[in-house]
């Protein structure tokens, strides 16, 4: 892990944008690096988005010495990798859905190899409804029975509900924070449930970043990088849930949405995305029917063909 890197992320004046520019030059100069940007004021310079504060972000740069070495410490002590724009690892699936509006870096803890797996992300209200966990819950188990990975949010309801279920069943998750990783605990719903195997943390930003609503925001274009398909559980008018439909949409990441005979107000915005293009999941004796979704065309699982759908009771 680099130090400088580090060092500089921490910096006042340094942000992602400037981070991204400095990838881009020391892949274009081999002779370059981050060392470099943390000594040279005309290198520097030309990165920041605010060119005037450069004796504020190189005093900055100094000061933050001590707190960067401390910090790599910690993260290697807790076997922390940082993944950069830059590195091989970095999912190719961020790279090709998110584009510039990749994050610049990832922290990740876990089995690494979950990055390019086969995976559904889901989304849906904290405040989901019983009949929805429970679809929640049958959906994650079919997944894990076609070995894919879910990737969630890692919130409460509907995120929690997806990864415990993808553990019980002996399958694999991926949790995307909103928090560095430095402050994120495991939570008791999944702690019996962990092994070397199983999970990947991951989180785009710094690493003492204390979780936030709009980190919460932010963090769901990750899960739709990371994914090949999204469902969509629960989801009212506004906020996180909903941002994560329209996100999805817009990315042209294939939506499948719970399609409810008559939705809770934790699930009033579900026919607004299924009439935008969201693609209904109904159900198939007593199940929810994901055949459409795990024949997701990016998917290398194939599933069986189906019979004739029908939409969720109330009950």
């Amino acid at each position: 892990m680099n130090r400088y890197l580090l060092q500089l992320m921490l910096s006042k004046g340094i942000g992602n944008a400037a981070i991204k520019k400095m990838l881009y030059n020391i892949r274009l100069h081999a002779d370059v690096s981050f060392k470099d940007y943390c000594c040279n004021r005309e290198l520097l310079q030309s990165v920041l988005f605010r060119p005037a504060m450069i004796e504020e972000t190189l005093e900055s740069i100094v000061l933050n010495e001590n707190v960067a070495e401390k910090m790599l410490a910690a993260l290697e002590e807790q076997s922390v990798r940082l993944i950069t724009e830059n590195d091989s690892e970095y999912p190719r699936g961020i790279k090709s859905r998110l584009g510039k509006d990749c994050p610049p870096f990832l922290f990740a803890k876990g089995n690494m190899t979950l990055l390019e797996s086969d995976s559904v992300g889901f989304c849906g209200s904290r405040h989901v409804s019983d009949k929805g966990v429970t679809i929640t819950e049958q959906c994650a188990r079919q997944l894990v029975d076609h070995d894919i990975t879910v990737v969630s949010g890692y919130a409460g309801g509907t995120d929690i509900a997806a990864h415990r279920a993808t553990l019980e069943a002996g399958g694999k998750t991926i949790f995307v924070l909103a928090e560095g990783i430095l402050e994120h605990k495991i939570k008791r719903e999944v702690k019996a449930y962990l092994n070397d195997e199983n999970h990947l943390f991951v989180s785009q930003f710094l690493p003492e970043s204390l979780w936030s609503a709009s980190n919460a925001m932010r963090r769901n274009s990750v899960i739709i990088g990371l994914s090949k398909a999204m469902i969509l559980v629960e989801s009212g008018k506004t906020g996180g849930t909903f941002a994560a439909g329209e996100e999805s949409l817009k990315r042209k990441l294939p939506l499948f949405v719970v399609d409810y005979a008559k939705p809770e107000v934790s699930a009033e915005a579900n026919p607004f995305f299924i009439e935008h293009g969201g693609r209904p999941i109904r159900s198939r004796a007593g199940l929810p029917n994901l055949t459409d979704v795990i024949n997701t065309p990016d998917m290398r699982t194939v599933g069986a063909g189906v019979e004739q759908m029908s939409m969720f009771s109330e009950t």
